[in-house]
């Protein structure tokens, strides 16, 4: 099991700037679905989204030195993250709107501090309701999200327009978004 602070690993933190800044990248890869996680609920697209982790990768590089061994390194570079959403917005300009600044903080401010436990509870339940998509949904949202397809590529790839690609993600998300609510639901009425 992955260490979950940066606590559990201070006693391998590394003595030279080259060493730290490998050893913060290495956190930063071993927590990366988890910040990519979180870069994605707070973006309106996942056009960004890649953009965005990238510059967090590197802002974390650049800050390892400064990066405090003591902290826990998952809260450290969310927030890191957080200001990179953020900065995107402001240059996406009229493409970014969903999300204010304002809206950002104050989701941050309500981020509980259980968050991977229940984010992992969340990917537990994902992963199950995936499984339970018709193999078509199933197969769309593979390839958009694990293997990282643009619509038109899968339109081409399944010979559908690309409108019917993008209606059928946005099928496949509410029955994924139903289903995982469906699930917690039951889960909170059993304790």
């Amino acid at each position: 099991m992955e260490p979950e602070n940066a606590t559990d690993e201070a006693p391998n933190s590394p003595t030279t700037a080259v060493d730290r800044t490998a050893w913060v990248q290495s956190l930063f890869i071993q927590h990366s679905s988890r910040i990519r996680g979180y870069i994605t609920a707070l973006t309106p697209s996942l056009g960004f989204v890649d953009d965005v982790f990238q510059e967090t990768f590197l802002t974390v590089s650049a800050k390892a030195g400064s990066y405090d061994v003591e902290r826990d390194f998952l809260p450290w570079a969310c927030g890191i993250a957080r200001f990179k959403v953020m900065e995107a917005g402001r240059r996406a300009g009229r493409a970014w709107r969903p999300l204010s600044p304002d809206v950002i903080e104050a989701l941050c401010a309500c981020e509980p501090e259980t968050a991977p436990e229940i984010q992992d509870g969340l990917l537990g339940h994902l992963e199950k309701c995936v499984k339970k998509l018709a193999p078509q949904s199933g197969k769309i949202i593979d390839m958009f999200y694990q293997q990282s397809h643009k619509p038109a590529e899968i339109a081409k790839h399944l010979g559908w327009t690309v409108a019917s690609v993008y209606v059928a993600l946005s099928r496949a998300r509410t029955m994924l978004k139903q289903c995982v609510e469906t699930r917690m639901q039951v889960e909170r009425g059993s304790r």
